[in-house]
């Protein structure tokens, strides 16, 4: 029994030598940064952020290296998200990003709180250009968003835009050359957002918590019919049948309740 446990310690004793051995070998030389970038901010933040990556991984051992690491750095860089990250063997990381782009502007206060798309919070700062082109982003007025840098914006109404400018972004190919402006009018208390389009048409969505899907369905292919007259004014009313149960999407001269 003893001349066994000898044998199974020196076997043990022997593997972890060679592990040790094969970790020691393959240390991290290299990481590759490929970032998918719009902005020159982008490029200032991705030498910066090609700077940690080496500081984070190179020297150590390929065997033990992981994808948190990187996350927790990305963290600090908002507008940016890893898409892949690859251990290739003998001694290099590879990490693919992409630069989140500026789409929506939220009035708070005296600052606009910066959105992608999906409702990330890219940045907080005092003017709503876009920091690729210049142009404005799409300023959304009288709504109360709760959240921080790097986080997906919340308050009343949000989710619900979201999923409704995801269904418009998809039909419309593309979101700012259709979409000028959006309010939200008491919408905490189950009122109104307004999509204001940039010929000059307001889609009117009352009640947006309720079928949301289906009103972001319905409201785009009847803006796609709109007759070109039709959409130079008025509104597109877009509310639920008493029962609730479907949509109801009507074109308006003036706003009737």
């Amino acid at each position: 029994m003893k001349k066994l446990a000898v044998i199974v310690l020196t076997a043990l004793m022997v593997l972890s030598a060679a592990f040790i051995g094969v970790a020691n070998v393959y240390r991290i030389d290299d990481v590759v940064l490929d970032a998918n970038m719009f902005s020159a901010a982008a490029k200032e933040e991705a030498a910066e952020i090609q700077l940690a990556l080496q500081d984070a991984y190179v020297g150590e051992s390929i065997l033990f290296a992981d994808e948190r690491s990187a996350e927790e750095l990305v963290k600090g860089y908002p507008y940016f998200r890893i898409t892949k990250f690859e251990k290739r063997t003998p001694n290099v990381i590879y990490v693919e990003m992409t630069e989140d782009m500026e789409t929506f502007a939220v009035e708070a206060g005296n600052e606009y709180w910066i959105l992608s798309q999906n409702g990330t919070i890219l940045t907080k700062r005092e003017d709503f250009s876009n920091r690729v082109d210049g142009e404005a982003n799409i300023v959304i007025e009288g709504a109360s968003p709760i959240g921080t840098v790097g986080q997906t914006v919340g308050g009343a109404g949000f989710a619900e835009l979201l999923e409704i400018c995801l269904v418009l972004s998809e039909r419309l190919n593309g979101l700012r050359g259709n979409l000028a402006r959006i309010e939200f009018d008491r919408v905490e208390d189950g009122g109104r957002i307004f999509l204001c389009m940039r010929e000059g048409v307001k889609i009117c969505l009352v009640h947006a918590k309720i079928l949301t899907t289906e009103k972001a369905e319905r409201l785009a292919q009847a803006y796609l019919e709109m007759r070109p007259e039709e959409r130079l004014t008025g509104f597109l009313h877009v509310t639920e049948s008493l029962d609730e149960t479907s949509v109801i999407v009507k074109y308006q001269t003036e706003l009737f309740e």
